[in-house]
């Protein structure tokens, strides 16, 4: 139970950074670099000419009020906002604020996985590499073998760069491996197929 309390209480804490980030909102050079195709996972349907309808994932919002939650995301600009029985919000935005939505999260993400390597909580993670969609992210430590701090690295990784593939429309599908210095391989996991079903239901909004 705690250790599973430990890996909900890492993923958590990076979820609820990357929303405070994302809902703040600033363009970046990707804006318009959403892909239009639909995979089966993902929680952003058919755009309209001027609009995008998003369901967030229920672990945006975890132990908020319903108010509080239609509250923030109303004064974000977000419109027809509706509680799903899962936990997630679904709203309408325009493309504009959509295209902003996803550069920001884009700029979050990076930013939490370029900060992961020597922090406090990754001490033995020494550098990280990742593609511009997050499908592919490689964590390299100075470890021999995969510890218990580096164990829980993959679950961080993967699950912001899950939330921000669903957010853009793309395949949800993240592959993070721990490389030794060498290079060699010493661990792989894909998400969110590695989370428990309780977990993949929150990260993976229907």
């Amino acid at each position: 139970m705690k250790m599973k309390q430990l890996r909900t209480g890492i993923a958590t804490a990076a979820v609820a950074c990357a929303l405070c980030a994302t809902m703040a909102g600033c363009a970046s050079q990707n804006a318009g670099n959403v892909t239009s195709e639909q995979d089966e996972n993902s929680n952003v349907e058919a755009a309209t000419i001027t609009t995008r309808t998003v369901t967030f994932p229920s672990m945006y919002f975890q132990d908020q009020a319903t108010e509080d939650v239609q509250a923030k995301l109303q004064e974000q600009g977000y419109s027809d906002i509706t509680a799903n029985e899962d936990g997630s919000y679904t709203v309408t935005m325009s493309i504009d604020k959509y295209n902003d939505l996803v550069d920001s999260m884009h700029d979050t993400v990076a930013n939490q996985l370029d900060g992961m390597p020597n922090s406090e909580n990754w001490q033995t993670i020494t550098a990280i590499q990742y593609d511009d969609q997050f499908s592919n992210v490689t964590l390299t430590t100075s470890s021999s073998q995969v510890g218990l701090r580096e164990a829980f690295a993959p679950l961080q990784a993967g699950i912001i760069s899950c939330m921000y593939q669903q957010i853009a429309g793309q395949p949800v599908k993240c592959t993070v491996s721990i490389v030794d210095e060498s290079g060699a391989e010493l661990s792989s996991s894909v998400y969110p197929d590695a989370l428990d079903s309780e977990q993949k239901d929150a990260v993976v909004a229907n």
